[in-house]
């Protein structure tokens, strides 16, 4: 009778072992279960902040956009507060806006005319830029070839014939390397990329304005020098020093009209002559980066907008894009 008994209880052992295994198993997966599921609802709630963080960082920056028009409505320049990066918290999100006018850089959209031809200044200055960066000067034509309606170019393979959604579509162009983009070592040597100098926008250009206007209190010296053949290093930088002064107020004082162009040292009669066609003081369409981060969750958004002189300088949202993300569809046509 003990042999059986002792199987009884071999028996019962394994068996309450079993049901130990069994029960540690289920603890372990209901845990790890209850971490994914704790980890998804946070995740959504930190990206739910993010949305309402970029939403936030947006508005605050069409508030800067109108109180600059209300206190300066003639001029746009660096030293004003809106070109300022602009840093908030809003609950656990920290939200970063940047506002650059497009007016300081080479618009890639008004190469072409709205029936789809180039347009000889502009692509002059971005031949011009393309050459002051170092970079291989087919880079222009190839992008010319991408952009125009017709298919007589020497660059045509797969071309777009038709405006550019954003500088990332550059990489599609067969021929222009990232670092012609967005700059790096070639060589052995170090490239500054066309993104800091060129934009996409906008696609239609405001009432009264010419293609290839460029604001000379915005522009970095790069695209000064892309205006004409007349200008040169040591005329740029007069420039900019000249809009650049510091006032009583301890502000640069912006150029107020495209005359005070003259008043830099080196603009002669020809260079201005050459330039003060294409120069402007005051911008209209504006690119807001707004960044939001909570914790290592991060959102980023583009938007263009187009600030008239009607309605106190009221903002007209042209197109918003979201950055992490290559756009694969026609955006929104601009008004």
């Amino acid at each position: 009778m003990a042999q059986p008994r002792r199987r009884e209880r071999g028996i019962a052992l394994l068996l309450a072992l079993l049901v130990l295994v069994i029960l540690g198993v289920v603890v372990v997966q209901m845990t790890a279960s209850s971490l994914s599921t704790k980890t998804i609802a946070e995740n959504y709630l930190a990206d739910l902040q993010n949305t309402y963080g970029v939403r936030a960082g947006y508005h605050q920056a069409v508030l800067y956009l109108r109180t600059d028009y209300l206190q300066a409505p003639d001029v746009d320049s660096l030293g004003e507060r809106w070109a300022q990066p602009i840093e908030f918290d809003l609950g656990r999100a920290h939200v970063q806006v940047v506002i650059r006018d497009t007016e300081r850089s080479i618009s890639l959209s008004q190469l072409v005319t709205d029936q789809g031809d180039a347009n000889p200044v502009v692509v002059a200055q971005l031949r011009r830029l393309v050459r002051t960066l170092g970079h291989p000067p087919d880079v222009t034509d190839r992008i010319v070839d991408y952009v125009d309606a017709d298919s007589k170019g020497a660059y045509e393979a797969r071309a777009k014939n038709d405006r550019l959604f954003n500088l990332d579509e550059l990489l599609r162009i067969e021929g222009i390397a990232p670092e012609v983009v967005y700059g790096g070592t070639v060589n052995g040597e170090e490239k500054r990329g066309l993104t800091g100098f060129v934009t996409a926008w906008p696609w239609t250009l405001p009432q009264g304005s010419v293609a290839g206007a460029v604001n000379v209190n915005t522009a970095p010296i790069e695209v000064l020098l892309s205006l004409a053949d007349e200008m040169n290093q040591q005329v740029a930088e007069a420039i900019v020093a000249a809009r650049s002064t510091l006032g009583s107020d301890g502000r640069p004082q912006a150029l107020a009209s495209v005359e005070d162009v003259r008043k830099a040292p080196g603009v002669s009669a020809t260079v201005f002559d050459a330039i003060s066609s294409q120069l402007v003081v005051k911008s209209q369409t504006f690119e807001i980066r707004v960044r939001s981060r909570v914790g290592n969750l991060e959102k980023a958004w583009l938007y263009v907008v187009r600030r008239t002189g009607s309605n106190a300088g009221g903002v007209t949202l042209l197109v918003s894009q979201r950055l992490s993300d290559f756009l694969t569809v026609r955006p929104p046509e601009e008004k």
